[in-house]
Formats: C-alpha cells, structure tokens, sequence
C-alpha cells in the first residue's frame, strides 16, 4: 500500500507529523475495524490526554459526555447483553438505503408483518426519499414509523421515567419559561449581572422575548453538548471547577456564566422534581432501574431502532443510544466521504500553525477539502468510534468510487481514497464542475435555466426528478424562479416541470402570512395597499366574497374616497378640540361611500363627509362586505392591543380563523397548518407562561417561530427541485446546481451569541455554525453525481466591476486550478485552469454573445435571437410597421364635434380607438399608505369640478361658505393645518376664476347645437409627404365628399364664447378652443365671433377669423386621412416649436427628467416600425395647425 505521506509530498501539500509518522493503509479494512485501529493508537492517546487539557486543538482525548455517562451509569465499558450498537457505513446514500431496506425486510420477517420498523431521519427529505424507496422495493410504504432522533429519545425516556409528553426542555417550550422569569422585575438572582440587568431595564416585551428565545437555544446546545456544565450549576458550582476546564475565564464570561447558572437553577426547579434533566437522569440511573420498569419499558420499546444519515448528533444522544443499546438494536448508518481512517487529517497550514507552536503531536495533512470541510463529520464519526468501544458493538462497511471521467468525480474519489487528484491517474476529458459568473439572481436563473434544456436534450435518460437546486435564500428568489421557470418563452418543449419547496411556512402560507400581519396591527396602523393584499389572499376573499373582479372595484372606490392609512379612530380617547379628526381612514371613507349611495350626486357635506358617488345598486351588497371586513379587522386590532394570557390567545385565534378565512378545500392545508402551528404554540405558552400576560409582538414571534419549524423542510418530488441549502442535504442527485453562492454566503458572517459560553470554550464535536456551513458545502459538492453547477452574482450590474463568489467556493476554485494544473505548474498556468472551470456571461440574456459561432455560450429562448438580431440591425427602424398600409376608408356620415376635437388633441390615441378599439388606459392609480400633503393634479381637478360651479353661481358670502364646506369634506384635501393652508390656496384661485367666468356670463350664456357642412381641401405639404407614398390615394378619398360636422356650443354670450378650466393653457387647450372658435365663427358671422378662455392665473381669446370655413378644410382632410393611417402631428411639440423654438420642441419630444411626448404609449404603438420624429413633415404640419392660431391669439383683457 502506498503511503499517503509520499502521496502528499508529491502533490506539494505539505509535511505530515515528523515525531510519530505512520503510514495510511488504504482499503475498508480501516473503516471496518475502528476499535482495532483506535486500540493501535491507545498509547498515543493517553499521553496526549496527559499532557493537554482535553479543550485544546488536536487534543484527540474521549468525548467528555461520553466519559460522563459512563461515570453517571457506573457501567463497564461492554455491557453482556444479547443486544447492540451496529454501525454501517458507506460514502453513497444510495448504499445506506439498499443496506436499510435489507435490514428493515429481515427485521419484518422475524417480527411479523404487524410490527412497526422504527427509522430516525434527520428531515423531511430523507423520510420522503426513503418511504419512496421502500414502495419502490415493495410496491407500498407501510407500517414504518419515521422520527425525529430527540423526540424518540425522550419517548423512550418516557417508559422507564415519568416525563411530559413533549420535553419542557426543547427551545420552543423553554423560551416562555425564560420569557416569564427575565419578565419579573424582583429581585432575581440573574439580575446581579450588570449587563444583564442592564439590557433588561431598558429592554420592551419582544427584546425580552427575543432574548429569551436565544437563551432557550444555548440552554439546549448545553443541555446536549455540555452536560457536565449544567450538573456543576445544579450543585451550585462553577464550570471553571472542573477537572479539564477552561483555565482561564475573563471577567465577561464569569459574569455571564454566573447569571445563567442562576437562571438554570429556576428553570431546573420548575421543571424536573428530581433537580436533573429527564436525559441526564437516565444515563446515571440506567444500571438501578427496577427490572420490573424495564419489563414494562420492554413490552413498548422497539426491538430495533435505525438511525440513518444524520450528518450530527449530540453527544447526549450518542450517550442515550448506547445505554438503550442494552435493551433495543441499534442500527446506525452513517455517511463516511473516506474509506481511509482520515480522523487525524489537518490542513497542511494547520500542521505548520501546530508545529510552530509545538504542538504537533499525531495530525496528518490530508486532502485539503475534506481536511478544510470535514470538521464537523470528522468529529461525528470520531464520536461513533468511541462509541464502538464503550458498548457491545458491531461495524461494517461498503464504498464505491464515481466512475465519471470528470473533475468532479476525481475530487470525490481523492477525497473517498485520501489521495491527491495527481495520484488517481490521467487529468479526466470533462470538468463535471462549471462556475457560472453572472450579474444578478434574475441571470443566474435563466442560465440555469437553458443550461438544464440542454442537459435535457444531450442525455435523453436525465429525468427534471435527477436535479436538484439548492439556494441560500430560497424566498427572496420564489419569484424569479416562477418567472424564469413557469412562464418561459417559445414552444412547450421549453416547459421544465420543478417545484419549490421548503419555503418557510411564515412566507408560504397564504393564512400564516395574512396572520402575522394583523398581529402587528397593535403596533401600526393598515395602509390601503395592505387591506387590498389581504383581501387578495384566497381564504378571506372567499369567505367575504370579494373576488378578483370586485376587489378592482373596491379599489377604485377606496382611491376616490380618499383612504389612504388607518382603521378607524380610537372610540377610547377623548376627542380634543385641538387635535383635528382623523382624516383618509377606512372608517372616514366608507362613510362617504355610504353617504355617496344613500344621497343624490351633488348632495351637500355630512358633517364633516362629502358624499362619493361609487356604489350604485346591487354594488351596495359590495360595500356592505367590504365594511363588514374593515370593521371585524378594527374588532379584532382593538381586541390584540391588549396583553392576553395564552387562554386568551387562544380564544382570539379560534375566533380569528373561523371570523375571517374560508374553510373550503382551496384552503383547508393552509389552515390546516396554521392551526398546528398554534396549537403546538399555544401548549407551549401555557406550560411556560400560563398566567403571563403577552404582548401581541411576542406571540407574533413566537408564531413564526412554531410555523418555521425546521422539521417542516422541503422534500423531494418528480420535477427539477428548487430547495434551501439545508433542506435535501445528503440526497444524492445526477445534477447538483447552487444557486446565489455570492459573497457572504458559505460560510456566512453571522456569529454565535454574546453570551454563549460554547463558543468562548469550544470542545470537539461542537456544532460550530461556520463548520457546519462548510461541511453542508461538501455534503452538496459529494451528493452530485455527475455535474455540479455553481452560479453567482461576479459582476457589478450597475458598472460591471468584478465581485468576490462565497468562500467556499473560490477555495473549491483553488483546489480544482490546482489539481488540474499539476504540482509544478506556474502561476500563469494555474490562473489558466482556474478560468478553464469558470464561465462569464455578459449582462443581457439576448447579447450577441450567445449566438456567436463556435462560443461557449447559448441559450435555447429563440426570442433571445430576434432581440440580438434586431438590436445589431437597429430594432426600431426594423420593427414590423404597425400600420403598413392605410385602413379602408369609413363611410360617409356626419361627424361628431367630440371626435373631431378628440382627434387633433390626440391624433394617434384617437385613430387606434375609433378604428380599431384598441383603448390604452393609463395603469390604475396605485393606492398609497400615506396622508396628502399637498393638492396633487387629480385632487385639484376634483376640487374644481366640485366647487366651482358653486362659486360661478353666485358671489354672495352663503356660497363661499357653502363651497368652503365643500372643500373641507372634500377627501382630496389634506386635513390639519396644512390642509387648511392648501384649501385657502385653492379655495382663492377657484374664486378668482369663478369671478371672470361669471363676469362673463352675468348677461347669460345659451347653449347653441349646430350642424354644417365643411369642403375638406388637401393642404400642400412642400417637398414632403403628409403620409409617404399613400398621399395621393389619402387625398382623393379624403377630398371626394363633404365632412358634415355637428355638436353644440356650451356658453355663448353677446360677447362671444367663454370656455374655461381649472388649469394653466397648454397646447391641447389652446388647440381646443381654437377648433371651437372655428365653429362659432362658423355658424355665427354675424355675432361677436370672439372665444374668451379662462384658467388658472391665465387667460387668453380669439379674434374674429372670416373665413372659417378655409381654416376648416385642410383639418377636415386631413381628419379623414388620420382616421386611416398615423398623422405625424405631436400637438405638445408642435405648440413648442410654433410658440418657442426647435430646441424647446426636442425637450418636450424627448425629456429625461420627465416623460416626453415620445414616450405615450398610443403614440409610440401606432407609430412602431415607422421610427417618428420630429423630421418633416412634422414642422409643416406644426406650422399648418398652429400658425392660424397664433395670428388671432390675443391676450385677454
């Protein structure tokens, strides 16, 4: 057998331990006798042991729980017991499956078919994984029962001592024990810390929850990992007491330590009458037990237990499985990455840090990856050894290596044979690993996405079910990956059926996440965006019956009566004549809209409301639901504002789901997982904090906490599986693809509590959060079994600068550059295999890039291709032409003046809907969550459509005030001071414009219908074209008959026409007046034929025009003509150039600060393919409209 040592002098890795060297024997041989290799090593052991304290780095000395349980139970090291640990292990979870079912079908063949095999998994994805392996293998899954390893164990604890049903010791039952203690304000002992008095002096009910609920998780690592802590608390002494304990303490962790011991003795006292945890009680008293209780015990327990891939198990747990051994089979199968006893393998770096401080002893260098990666499964299955030699046990093994011809099976099968890559033969043709460099999640996702289809289409025998994505934040990400995955572009061969599982409850569920909402009702008020959210949610929209339809008219009305945040006022205080009345609550516009329906439009202000028309007729039932909704939800936040005992917690959410969510099929999971959730929250309050009274903050928290439940994770299916990191860990897929690996991921920057005495003392086999992330990293990279993909955000999206990918994965770059460069290589030759595993995508999916001949990069979305296509031709002069050819000509029939004006204010808006009903309406104003400050367009419209014809009617001081009253109801105001402030402002420009339009109308106006006749004349373009090569055939259809207008004129006078609006002139208003002025000079020659034109600070009139009818013609043509084809008159641009100037006409075209005229969407639709300028014939039909127009305008006197 070849040494490792040489092996890893040939690959440069560094030296092993120079005082004790001993060669690495390869084969199973090692792995399937631990105890005769660990008794070759006994010596070196116990010296080490001598000569360090057992908390030192490298110090290989016996678990310390594992020394407790034994010292507690007094037993010798093999117990004789026809009962006994066997432990099987393998690198694939495909040969611990096989190995399971065997043992679990000769199990069911001795037992009978109506016992139950008993299988503790480490997640819902292994259950899953498994249960369908055993139907595969027997056509049905039955009678097995999965768990959870610490909730069996304490079910068994439970036959031979008395215990509740669920361990009051478990971190969702403690935390309300610690949340009422750290809640009493007297004089306990753990407030003789300063920091922690401190921080509970100024803390509110959620940090103390938040507080307690991190205390709860560190008492449970304690309780698991540091057993002999909590004893020595029990008998009122000090960790640093004992035998091997830390020697030095600073005065931080003196203090925190004393606090939490004192804390530990109050909980203990409620908990256990026997002043010891249920686990640690049964490990001392297992060799006492009445024979009697162990019958008793017997005749329920197992006969056999398995315990399969849990990646870690505490030592506690180690510790009980042992002592059960005694009675029930345990079976473990354990996943060991090395057939090679690799337990001593350090990091080359970390035997030069060792040897430097004299402190080598019996490391090895290993494999840098598993040495790096492995802690956390190195000191597992350390731990399992040990526990083959103090129990009566068995041990078997069976690996294999990936036969693939790729990197990535060279790496697995180093790392399986503890050997550098260089020493498994020839470089393999393929990588098998490929790191995609993208700009965002939203890219990484479609280059997953059409690397997978042609995955798909090389290997007709990949199935979606052999893929699995795992991401860091899987719900950040759930809606990229339905926009990438469930819409995508082209054929349905392009569909890739996949799912994503193990969102958290709290953000998944539908109810959950509408529940935790209102429970933070207390705390903020609900904006009108908010309630329309909520009444989307299927369950409350079912059971108010507001469906998807009536919700947008719901919306409307809300935006109308002015709702912007807010229930309803609080009935319990006192109104203060100084402090105005809530203003755009729900309340405040429902009364409007109530009002709105039960008066006639126009009706004068309620009180304080103006009536809104909305609801008309069977809309009321409508109304009715909607304040019935608003009203049980103010119900039920004046209900939670209150503390509430957990009896009242649950009376409140017993009312809530059965008051607001639909009980229906659609629902009844969603509800169903609630109410669990609850249910199991609310026992645990009443066990911890019954007479407590708890804020509506903290039992938010601790609802998300009881829906998140980790044991909740996501599991496998028949489609591509989106999941978390953690979620499927262990299972075995042709593809692995990871997703989001950006910098900061693995392993993540957050750090174990302040207080948290393990991580200031750190044992072997602590689950260390950063070496848990790396070993989960390795886990994933030895679960692919033919590519691994890695995707993250490497380039700035804003300035394309490089950015860093996680930690782990540069190293896995390293290693791979490394090792396929060879030992010797330069730099430049190692850079150079670095990039060969890299791959760089550029920002656009449709760059050209992709469809470059022979180039590394593709993409299956053949949309992607027109859009590179165009983009290099130049799209919009390539566009398909929306209008190629003219429409065909309307019939001959009279012509509104409506439609003619609404054609030259707007003319390409006008010709898609009046020809082809194609009406683009503005997106429906979104509802905002904050009260007005100021008066905004719409609002002032509103206002002057209310008020001025009041203040036009008469000037006398009862219709000010009228109007006044008007105003203030009004829901487009703001309320307070500044409301008033804006209304006076207002309420002064509306008076000034009422008093000139009632100035000229105080001799009466008359309302004048008309219809005549106009002579359409072709108007002279110049060198250009009014329509391009279609002129010709435009003029003759346009010119052949008359165009008969009719329509009436609203308020002439002897004086002439008075038009106004509440608004400064622009260009469509001027525009309008002048088509009006037209008219009336028409149909009126002998009158005053003067048009005067009123507005906001400006006003303007028209001189006399005689001839009408000429000024008519040219528009009535090209009326016609526009009615079939895009006019190339932009009105706003128009108006600038004839008004202004070129320059000015180009801002308004195109503006970067706001949106140009340019950017109209009617405009920009009826024009596509045709690239619209402001090129000829533009100016002269500018020129053509507006000339007449500025020659008769005068300012008004």
């Amino acid at each position: 057998m070849r040494p490792f040592a040489e092996a890893a002098r040939a690959s440069g890795w560094g030296r092993r331990c120079r005082r004790r060297a001993r060669p690495v024997a390869r084969g199973p041989s090692r792995a399937a006798r631990p105890p005769q290799r660990a008794a070759s090593r006994d010596g070196g052991r116990e010296i080490a042991a001598r000569e360090r304290p057992a908390d030192q780095p490298g110090s290989r000395a016996r678990h310390p729980l594992l020394s407790l349980a034994s010292r507690l139970a007094g037993l010798p090291r093999r117990p004789s017991s026809g009962f006994m640990l066997h432990l099987f292990y393998s690198n694939r979870h495909e040969t611990l499956a096989d190995a399971l079912l065997d043992d679990l079908a000769f199990a069911s063949d001795g037992a009978g078919p109506w016992a139950a095999q008993q299988v503790i998994v480490p997640s819902a994805a292994l259950r899953r994984r498994l249960e369908l392996d055993l139907a595969k293998r027997h056509g049905v899954c039955a009678n097995v029962r999965f768990s959870y390893l610490a909730q069996w164990l304490w079910a068994q604890i439970g036959e031979v001592l008395t215990v509740p049903a669920h361990s009051p010791f478990a971190p969702d039952r403690l935390v309300w024990r610690c949340y009422r203690l750290l809640s009493d304000h007297g004089a306990a002992p753990w407030r003789a810390s300063p920091r922690l008095a401190a921080y509970l002096a100024a803390a509110d009910a959620p940090m103390r929850h938040e507080l307690a609920h991190r205390i709860a998780t560190v008492f449970d690592h304690y309780l698991t990992y540091r057993p002999e802590w909590l004893a020595q608390w029990q008998d009122g002494e000090s960790i640093f007491a004992l035998e091997g304990a830390p020697r030095h303490g600073g005065e931080a962790a003196r203090d925190d330590e004393a606090w939490q011991a004192a804390l530990w003795r109050a909980l203990l006292a409620e908990l256990s009458d026997s002043g010891m945890p249920p686990a640690h009680r049964f490990l001392r008293e297992a060799r006492a037990f009445d024979p009697d209780v162990i019958a008793r015990a017997r005749a329920k327990w197992p006969d056999a237990v398995s315990v399969f891939a849990l990646p870690t198990m505490p030592p506690l747990h180690i510790a009980l499985l042992r002592e059960l051994s005694r009675w029930i089979d345990v079976r473990i199968y354990a996943l060991n990455p090395c057939r090679e006893f690799w337990f001593d393998i350090v990091t080359a770096a970390r035997a030069e840090s060792l040897d430097a401080a004299d402190r080598l002893d019996y490391q090895e260098v290993g494999h840098p990856l598993l040495a790096e990666w492995g802690r956390q499964t190195q000191a597992q299955l350390h731990m399992l050894h040990e526990l083959t030699e103090s129990a009566a046990a068995s041990d078997a093994s069976r690996y294999a290596d990936n036969p693939a011809p790729t990197w990535l099976a060279r790496v697995q099968n180093a790392i399986l044979d503890l050997q550098p890559e260089a020493a498994l033969g020839e470089p393999p043709a393929e990588r098998g690993v490929e790191v995609h460099v993208c700009h965002s999640l939203a890219r990484q996702l479609e280059v997953l996405h059409d690397r997978l289809l042609a995955w798909f289409d090389a290997d007709p025998c990949l199935a979606p079910s052999d893929v699995l994505v795992a991401m860091p934040d899987l719900a950040t990400a759930g809606p990229l990956i339905d926009a990438v995955f469930g819409t995508p572009a082209g054929a349905d061969a392009a569909r890739i059926p996949y799912r994503i599982t193990g969102l958290p409850p709290s953000q998944a569920n539908p109810v959950a996440r509408v529940l935790l909402d209102w429970l933070a009702l207390p705390e903020r008020d609900v904006g009108a965006p908010e309630l329309v959210e909520w009444l989307r949610a299927d369950a409350v929209a079912a059971r108010y019956g507001i469906d998807a339809t009536a919700l947008e008219t719901v919306q409307t009305w809300l935006a109308a009566s002015g709702a912007r945040r807010g229930l309803a006022p609080d009935a319990a205080e006192p109104p203060n004549p100084a402090v105005p009345a809530p203003r755009h609550t729900f309340a405040d516009a429902l009364t409007r809209l109530f009002l709105g329906y039960a008066m006639p439009d126009g009706a004068a202000p309620v009180s304080t409301w103006l009536p809104i028309a909305g609801a008309e007729g069977g809309e009321a039932e409508l109304l009715g639901r909607l304040a019935r909704f608003t009203d049980d939800l103010d119900g039920f936040a004046r209900r939670i504002a209150r503390d509430l005992t957990p009896q009242g917690w649950g009376d409140v959410f017993a009312d809530a789901l059965a008051r607001f969510f639909d009980s229906g099929p659609a629902v009844a999971d969603a509800l169903s997982g609630v109410r669990d959730a609850l249910d199991a929250m609310l026992a645990a309050m009443a066990e911890g904090a019954a007479g407590a009274a708890l804020p509506a903050a903290v039992v938010r928290a601790g609802l998300a906490a009881a829906l998140d439940d980790p044991a909740r994770g996501g599991v496998p299916w028949g489609g591509v599986t989106f999941s978390s990191l953690t979620s499927l860990r262990g299972l075995p897929y042709r593809i692995v693809c990871l997703i989001g690996m950006d910098d900061g991921v693995l392993p993540s920057l957050a750090r174990a509590d302040e207080f948290d005495l393990m991580a200031v003392f750190a044992k072997l086999g602590d689950r260390q959060r950063r070496d848990d992330e790396r070993n989960l990293f390795l886990d994933l990279l030895l679960a692919a079994r033919e590519r691994l993909l890695i995707a993250y955000t490497g380039r700035s999206i804003r300035d394309n600068a490089p950015l860093p990918p996680a930690a782990l994965v540069d190293e896995l770059l390293d290693h791979l550059a490394a090792a396929s460069a060879g030992p010797d290589a330069p730099p430049d030759a190692v850079d150079a295999a670095r990039r060969a595993f890299v791959i760089e995508h550029p920002l656009q999916p449709f760059s050209a890039e992709y469809f470059a001949p022979g180039g590394a990069l593709f993409t299956y979305d053949a949309s992607r291709a027109t859009l590179a296509r165009l983009l290099a031709e130049g799209a919009r002069a390539q566009a398909r032409p929306f209008f190629a050819a003219p429409l065909p000509a309307e019939p001959e029939q009279p012509v509104a003046f409506a439609d003619f004006e609404r054609f030259w204010r707007h003319p390409a808006r006008s010709l898609l809907r009046a020809r082809l009903g194609i009406v683009l309406l503005d997106a429906q104003a979104e509802l905002v969550d904050t009260e007005p400050f100021e008066l905004d367009y719409a609002g002032s419209d509103a206002l002057a459509e209310r008020v001025l014809p009041l203040l036009i009617e008469t000037a006398d001081a009862a219709a000010f005030e009228h109007a006044l009253r008007v105003a203030d109801a009004s829901p487009e105001v703001p309320g307070g001071a500044t409301g008033a402030v804006r209304r006076d402002h207002a309420l002064d420009a509306l008076a000034q414009l009422a008093g000139n339009v009632r100035r000229a109308l105080a001799d009466g106006a008359t309302r004048v219908p008309f219809a005549f006749d106009v002579a359409p004349a072709w108007p002279a373009a110049g060198d250009a074209r009014w329509f391009g090569e279609h002129d010709a055939a435009l003029a003759a259809a346009a010119t052949r008959e008359p165009l008969r207008l009719h329509g009436a004129l609203a308020r002439l006078t002897a004086a002439g026409q008075v038009i106004y609006r509440y608004a400064r002139p622009g260009a469509r208003d001027y525009l309008a007046a002048w088509l009006a002025h037209l008219v009336y000079c028409a149909i009126d020659p002998g009158g005053p034929r003067r048009t005067l034109w009123f507005g906001s600070g400006d006003t303007f009139e028209f001189a006399p025009v005689a001839a009408p009818l000429e000024q008519l013609a040219p528009l009535a043509a090209l009326f016609r003509a526009g009615r079939r084809m895009p006019l190339a008159f932009f009105p706003r641009s128009a108006w600038a150039l004839v008004s202004e100037s070129e320059s000015k006409a180009a801002g308004v075209w195109i503006n970067d600060r706001v949106a140009g005229e340019a950017d109209d969407a009617s405009l920009a639709l009826a024009w596509r393919g045709a690239n619209p300028s402001l090129d000829e014939p533009f100016g002269a039909l500018a020129h053509l409209v507006f000339d007449p127009l500025v020659e008769h305008l005068r300012r008004a006197s």
